[in-house]
């Protein structure tokens, strides 16, 4: 037997019956045509020595989900998910291995962007991944810093997402951190949260996260999560907890795991904002009022981690792959590498001081008990009076000590 939980709410909703039919047909290209274009692709890293591996994907899908219950509901429903996406990795004589990496996410193959601009983009990608090998290490530190709009997106995503998930407010095994905030201040009274799934896109860009139905039958639905920097509400699927008695549409597993709540667009809105330039000078000006040496730009991010039970640290780890270092007596911006973000939630969504207006969008896909699901985030760029950084992870191997072969000889001499 267990202790008797705080939450006695009832462990199933109500909801009514719905009926739905939408099969989203698969994807038919003309694969010798698109082999021939990944390849063509994937050949431009070649001229490029410092990289010891490169890719380039294309994954065309459409997943269909049929869900039927004893109360009525007949749903079919589906999402189309298509990407084209690179990838290149070097690796440092101290022993760090670097990364950079491009998707372009879309319903269809004929959006997908044309070559040009997905070579323009992995030249940049090269550019960056030989400055990062060139860069100097950073030691552990605590200082302003600037989230860019992408990096920002899966900042919240990472840290603030799960812990809003309604299921994990009554196990007593998680840290329910937000459990008891309701009606509190738990950020900047110029942020809102929300997680709208009935979205497809924002502002022209697709968005993974978009869903009609979620994995219990119910309509997708717009969620305030914060209003004006105050806690107002958590993802909920037919499980209650106090003071949320009913679903509101955010059920959703990978095929065979179980249903938990989920995450599906996460939208981060600043009511005030700035101009991205003027966010830069207000860095300066932080800096200086703090009389820092330096603070840091974290341009992209590739995701993280965070505890959430209770057994564990209620801190998470997020991880950078492009970061500048930014000098307050106008020194030209620096790459620098050999940082983790660290720190616990509570106290770094207090420190988010300005925005920016130039919102961006993050697809990607978040794992966790339920599987992976596809999610997007969008958010604008933040500033924050501090952020905590420590040493990443190095291993012990160095670069090869020839170059690559050439690809189209498949390895042979």
């Amino acid at each position: 037997m267990t202790a008797e939980e705080e939450d006695k709410s009832d462990d199933f909703s109500r909801h009514p019956a719905a009926r739905s039919y939408s099969v989203i047909p698969g994807p038919k290209p003309d694969r010798e045509a698109w082999r021939r274009r990944v390849k063509g692709l994937s050949t431009f890293f070649k001229k490029y020595p410092f990289i010891i591996d490169s890719g380039v994907r294309l994954h065309a899908q459409s997943v269909n989900r049929y869900i039927l219950n004893s109360e009525g509901t007949e749903v079919v429903t589906g999402n189309p998910y298509v990407r084209l996406s690179y990838y290149l990795y070097a690796r440092t004589t101290d022993g760090m291995d670097l990364s950079r990496h491009q998707s372009y996410d879309a319903v269809s193959l004929d959006e997908l962007p044309p070559d040009s601009a997905v070579l323009k983009d992995m030249e940049q990608s090269a550019d960056e991944l030989r400055a990062l090998t060139k860069a100097p290490l950073v030691e552990p530190y605590t200082g302003p810093a600037i989230f860019r709009a992408k990096a920002s997106a899966v900042y919240f995503h990472e840290i603030m997402g799960h812990r809003v998930e309604g299921h994990r407010q009554k196990l007593e095994s998680e840290g329910q951190t937000f459990t008891k905030k309701l009606g509190q201040s738990v950020t900047a009274d110029f942020i809102s949260v929300y997680d709208d799934a009935t979205l497809p896109e924002f502002k022209g860009t697709f968005l993974r996260g978009h869903y009609s139905f979620d994995d219990e039958g119910v309509p997708s639905q717009n969620v305030t999560i914060v209003k004006d920097g105050v806690l107002k509400g958590f993802l909920m699927t037919r499980s209650p907890i106090r003071n949320f008695p009913s679903s509101n549409g955010h059920a959703r597993r990978e095929s065979g795991s179980r249903v938990v709540a989920r995450m599906g667009n996460t939208i981060v809105k600043a009511s005030r904002s700035v101009p991205y330039p003027k966010l830069r000078e207000m860095l300066i000006e932080e800096l200086k009022r703090q009389k820092k040496p330096f603070g840091l730009v974290f341009d992209d991010i590739s995701g993280g981690f965070t505890m959430t039970g209770r057994g564990f640290t209620q801190s998470f780890k997020v991880i950078p792959l492009l970061v500048y270092r930014v000098y307050p007596d106008g020194r030209p911006d620096e790459v620098v590498r050999g940082v983790d973000i660290v720190g616990t939630p509570l106290a770094s969504f207090t420190k988010i001081t300005a925005a920016a207006d130039d919102d961006d969008v993050f697809n990607g896909t978040c794992g966790a008990e339920s599987g992976s699901v596809p999610v997007s985030a969008i958010a604008p760029s933040l500033l924050l009076s501090e952020v905590e950084v420590e040493k990443k992870m190095t291993f012990s191997e160095k670069p090869p000590i020839l170059p690559p072969p050439h690809h189209d000889k498949g390895g042979k001499p």
